[in-house]
């Protein structure tokens, strides 16, 4: 069924962005092992919980969550964004990400990516894939805006800079629960993609408007 869309805001890890290497996850290996370093030892299931946060929040978080003090979230945070940092060639463009930005965009459709990372980390992702700052109408970090997802703060922002007051026309499209937690929390539609490490049961859970296998099932909706 076709929706007549103003807006698509994209998430970028798992979702427009390959979120691996050889077959792992770069951002569970990161977190892994900047909490390895600073003497925890968590799960991957654990950090999986928390995918698509703020990433002090998401520290923050388990160690909450494993009974240990949070006096070193700084600290864990910036071992995770040294060990990012020097990962930041490994990832790539998820396939048809380009194909589908164009489609949306001959639509007169726009785009925009959201994430939990900071903006300048962003910005390196992006000319790491090629793809072009100008291309995007939007491009928000829950860290900048100064609330983490769930919280709608960033699709709020660009329905007030765009001027859309018609919540159907935005869609928010992501790999996570919190993705689709935070089209909720927003009330605009809401898609969920198979590309992350969060399952279909996971996703399910919580409603979405959508599930598809990955971004390039967007075309059903256009």
């Amino acid at each position: 069924m076709s929706r007549n869309f103003e807006f698509v805001l994209f998430d970028m890890i798992g979702t427009t962005i390959k979120d691996s290497y050889n077959g792992e996850s770069l951002i569970l290996d990161c977190f892994y092992n900047s909490f390895c370093s600073n003497g925890f030892q968590i799960s991957y299931e654990q950090i999986n919980q928390q995918r698509g946060r703020s990433k002090k929040e998401a520290i923050k978080n388990i160690l909450i969550g494993s009974d240990h003090k949070i006096d070193l979230i700084d600290k864990i945070y910036l071992d995770f964004m040294g060990s990012l940092n020097k990962s930041l060639d490994c990832f790539t463009e998820m396939n048809g990400a380009s194909v589908i930005f164009e489609l949306l965009k001959e639509k007169g459709i726009k785009i925009g990516l959201g994430s939990g990372l900071p903006l300048d980390f962003m910005y390196g992702i992006i000319k790491q894939v090629n793809w072009q700052i100008d291309s995007f109408d939007y491009i928000g970090s829950s860290e900048e805006l100064g609330k983490g997802r769930p919280n709608p703060i960033m699709i709020l922002d660009l329905m007030v800079k765009f001027k859309i007051a018609d919540k159907t026309k935005v869609l928010k499209i992501g790999d996570t629960i919190v993705d689709i937690q935070e089209g909720k929390n927003a009330g605009v539609i809401t898609a969920g993609v198979l590309t992350g490490s969060q399952k279909r049961e996971e996703l399910e859970k919580f409603q979405p408007d959508y599930i598809f296998s990955d971004i390039s099932e967007i075309k059903t909706l256009i």
